[in-house]
């Protein structure tokens, strides 16, 4: 018996019309839209927190803004810290729906409306790709819908990959299309290339998770099917349509793979078992709220989001569930689905692997596997449900979530009630098998879903920053060409800001993280997970914020270059928050001058400190420029005399910049540990520094080659259908 191989029901409607296949695709994916959007009505900035706000949507509305100026955004001069867009790898700009959509964002002027569009689009696609996984095992249309409504919505995907981790979402969306399509590859050479398009699309959304979710999805199929007997040729296509994606996005994930040995994040110790996911909360995806301790950095949390639910129905039809039915060619579908799912939950309930931290961003591909096997079992023919057994089951869940924690009883028991109520109307419209009883299910979850983000509006284990949505509200006095602007601050002055209700002034004044792209004017601290080794000596920490000694390690002298940081980098405005290290700046720098303001000092370089041309911080004293002509990948600078030496760029490094002198290599170097720097021979000359991600160039050869590969393999299978056309015309006729 093989796995995945289709019933004859779903042969039959294989055969059947594509657009009626799309418009259901498309009514899975609007419910799930217009579901989605519900919590916009009491609250625009729900799906606009934590890393949505202060690294993903500047970082995407700069991608549009380079893009719009005629520039491929491999990266931003205006941001050193983080601003290697490319190498940061969850920008997925190989995503043409993601760089598009990042074009539409930037005609938003508010920033919760450009988030929420965003995020609505991708889980409208990702209702649709699990209405069509579920169809590729034989689950009706009604049933289909009914699974991508749900899957689209659970707990997990809106309190945390819409919200905050929007790649997790992203990547979900294009997953499920993956999945399905992966299982139609498996039976027809003809979806070998679309499975390929569709796990490209999955690895070029940027997030790592869904990644290892694909690779563990597709092994664990693979040994279902080989195990089983299934075609030997059909395992080959399946994991050939994966390798294939996974290859063609190979200049996605390249840059981030080869420039991770010169990042710090290696050398960050996590603590493994910080929110593995508690085995109970496998069980609980039918309860609407299961509180439930987490282990955060040690400390046990209760999370205040109900991420465990995806649909009261799902447990209840698993427990009607004929488990024979798995062993029988209409199930082998469903009982692959079986096994993958079990591996998710495994993930998802491990200790974390490697750099794959936080296990329990696991949890949203156990979850759809759950939906869709749920959906699979409440459509088969004869299922039904016990009064009394779904009764226990539904109340006995509730009596748990209000043992684990008392003072959520209250609400445990309101939506244990809307539940069960809905069971009832479920057991009196003849039972779940029905289409009235389908419909029953959806306008409950609309409900469930409509109470609980009502109850919660927002993710308790997120940080609440309030900053100002108009975007014209971060607009800042532009700098003289060539320079940068500095945040010094603490990590601790936003975390009290959550803490008290901070004023939206603290957020233009300190816009920490990617924000300062908002601003205008380029920034020198940035966010990024990857963030570069040489920042840490600098004091600059992954979000932006600062340690107490950040002052003097900025203004210290470098013996090599014989300038302080702070000069290099071209710093002409820094921006201290107030107490310690605005006192500190202001002790070493008394010539610059300064603005109090709410939560800091302004101070502002001099006039006449700096007079380079372009980006360049540093030259030989006697070198004189020409022409000089830059990008925020490359510049030229004709030199017409010098005594030749060192010249310094005031722009992040990367690995990746190259230069030339009069065409010939120079070497790069890293200059007071964040800044390219060259030394260039007396005389005049023309020199170049360009910047091409490193890992781009082998990514690409990488695609080439699977480009060639998937072609040449779409071509035999062409020829090979062809000469079997006949056979099969004659054993048909026969």
């Amino acid at each position: 018996m093989t796995p995945v191989s289709a019933p004859p029901q779903a042969e039959a409607r294989g055969g059947r019309s594509i657009a009626a296949e799309a418009r259901s695709a498309l009514l899975a994916g609007l419910l799930a839209v217009a579901t989605a959007a519900i919590p916009l009505l009491h609250n625009p900035g729900f799906y606009f927190s934590d890393d949505y706000q202060t690294y993903f949507l500047p970082g995407f509305l700069e991608i549009a803004r380079l893009i719009k100026a005629g520039e491929w955004p491999f990266l931003s001069p205006r941001l050193f810290q983080g601003g290697a867009f490319l190498a940061e790898y969850q920008y997925a700009l190989f995503n043409p729906v993601s760089v598009g959509l990042y074009l539409v964002l930037d005609l938003f002027a508010r920033l919760d409306r450009a988030a929420a569009f965003f995020v609505l689009v991708h889980i409208g696609i990702l209702g649709g790709g699990i209405h069509a996984l579920a169809r590729t095992i034989g689950t009706p249309r009604p049933h289909a819908v009914l699974a991508g409504l749900a899957g689209a919505t659970s707990s997990w995907l809106i309190y945390w990959g819409a919200t905050a981790w929007v790649p997790a979402a992203v990547s979900a969306a294009w997953l499920s299309w993956a999945a399905a399509f992966l299982v139609l590859a498996y039976r027809s050479p003809r979806f070998l290339v679309p499975a390929a398009a569709a796990v490209f699309m999955t690895v070029a959304s940027g997030w790592p998770f869904a990644d290892a979710a694909l690779m563990a999805g597709t092994g664990t199929a693979l040994v279902a099917a080989w195990w089983s007997g299934g075609s030997r040729i059909a395992c080959v296509r399946l994991a050939a349509a994966t390798s294939f994606g996974i290859l063609f996005a190979a200049p996605a994930w390249m840059p981030l793979v080869a420039s991770f040995a010169s990042t710090q994040r290696m050398a960050i110790v996590f603590n493994p078992h910080t929110l593995q996911t508690p085995l109970l909360v496998l069980f609980a995806i039918g309860a609407p709220v299961f509180p439930q301790p987490w282990s955060v950095m040690g400390v046990q949390v209760f999370a205040a989001p109900p991420m465990q639910y995806v649909g009261w129905w799902i447990p209840v039809a698993l427990l009607h569930a004929d488990v024979r039915r798995l062993r029988t060619p209409d199930g082998a579908a469903a009982a692959a689905l079986v096994a993958i799912t079990l591996v998710f939950a495994v993930l998802a309930t491990a200790p974390a692997l490697s750099q794959l931290r936080w296990p329990f961003r696991f949890l949203p591909y156990f979850q759809i596997g759950c939906v869709v096997l749920g959906a699979w079992v409440l459509s088969r023919p004869g299922h039904a449900w016990s009064p009394a057994r779904t009764a226990a089951l539904i109340v006995g869940t509730a009596f748990l979530a209000a043992f684990q924690l008392v003072p959520a009883a209250q609400i445990a028991f309101l939506t244990a009630a809307i539940v069960l109520l809905s069971a009832i109307l479920v057991l009196r419209s003849g039972g779940p098998e029905r289409r009235r009883a389908v419909r029953f299910i959806a306008l409950s979850h609309i409900l469930i879903f409509a109470v609980l983000t009502k109850v919660f509006p927002g993710n308790a284990m997120l940080p609440g920053w309030a900053p100002p949505m108009l975007r014209s509200a971060y607009e800042t006095p532009a700098l003289p060409a060539g320079d940068t602007s500095l945040l010094l601050f603490r990590s601790e002055l936003f975390l009290a800001a959550q803490a008290n209700d901070a004023p939206e002034s603290l957020y233009v004044e300190i816009p920490h993280g990617n924000m300062g792209l908002l601003t205008g004017t380029p920034s020198v601290g940035g966010y990024s997970p990857v963030p570069g080794r040489g920042f840490a000596a600098l004091c600059l920490e992954a979000i932006g914020s600062s340690c107490p000694e950040a002052v003097e390690r900025w203004s210290r002298i470098d013996p090599v270059t014989g300038a302080s940081t702070l000069d290099l980098a071209r710093v002409s405005r820094v921006t201290a928050e107030s107490g310690p290290l605005a006192d500190a700046f202001a002790a070493a720098h008394p010539d610059w001058g300064r603005r109090v303001r709410q939560h800091g000092t302004v101070f502002e370089r001099p006039q006449g400190g700096q007079d380079r041309p372009g980006t360049i911080s540093a030259a030989p004293s006697d070198t004189r420029f020409g022409a000089v002509d830059e990008s925020s990948r490359h510049g030229r600078y004709e030199i017409a005399a010098g005594a030749g030496g060192r010249i310094v760029w005031a722009r992040g490094w990367y690995p990746g910049y190259a230069a030339t002198w009069n065409g010939n290599p120079l070497e790069v170097e890293v200059a007071n540990n964040i800044l390219p720097s060259a030394v260039i021979p007396p005389g005049p000359g023309v020199l170049t520094l360009g910047y091409r991600p490193r890992g781009l160039d082998t990514g690409l050869a990488i695609a080439a080659a699977a480009l060639l590969g998937l072609a040449g393999a779409a071509w035999r299978l062409s020829r090979s259908r062809r000469g079997a056309a006949p056979v099969l015309r004659r054993a048909g006729a026969g």
